[in-house]
């Protein structure tokens, strides 16, 4: 019985998929795609239970195939999101490419409130991480639980923290990870 369920939750998974316009993409229940700005949603990536996404006009988000968003993630794109291959993005993270809000310097400059935001390749981001804008997250990343990413990580860093810091090197993650 318990393998018959899972066959229909993916069933269905891949059902919202094509019927959002992604065919091969898993998007289970719940989320909301919102926004009037472009989804490339590759075959084989998974959208988890309830996640929330906003893509503003002239902004893209770019999901590759193999990587997954956690469930009940929030994601706010108002320039661009990329997320290479195999990226697994564990629930209530949330990603913002912007403030939301425009802000002046002393000297009268507005500042930007939006950049750009890249996830490489076979990143893991943990529990309640915030990643703020214009980040790169490098190959093979791994952000602890609870961080908050306002800065750029090195390829193969584990940072934990607020702010997220350098708290080690990793190899590699493995595959057990679903």
């Amino acid at each position: 019985m318990g393998r018959l369920r899972a066959v229909r939750k993916h069933f269905w998974s891949y059902a919202r998929g094509v019927l959002r316009g992604h065919p091969g993409a898993r998007i289970e229940a719940g989320v909301k795609l919102g926004g009037p700005g472009t989804y490339r949603l590759d075959r084989g990536c998974t959208v988890s239970k309830g996640a929330q996404m906003w893509v503003g006009e002239g902004a893209t988000l770019h999901l590759s195939k193999g990587s997954k968003i956690g469930m009940r993630t929030i994601v706010n794109v108002e320039s661009g999101l990329e997320i290479g291959p195999d990226v697994r993005i564990s629930w209530e993270v949330q990603i913002l490419d912007t403030d939301f809000h425009w802000t002046t310097s002393p000297t009268g400059r507005r500042r930007a409130h939006t950049a750009p935001i890249v996830i490489e390749r076979k990143v893991l981001i943990g529990t309640r991480c915030l990643v703020l804008k214009g980040v790169t997250l490098g190959e093979g990343a791994v952000v602890g639980a609870g961080s908050v990413v306002r800065r750029d990580v090195p390829p193969r860093t584990v940072v934990a923290g607020n702010p997220a810091v350098a708290v080690g090197e990793v190899s590699d993650w493995g595959s057990a990870v679903g």
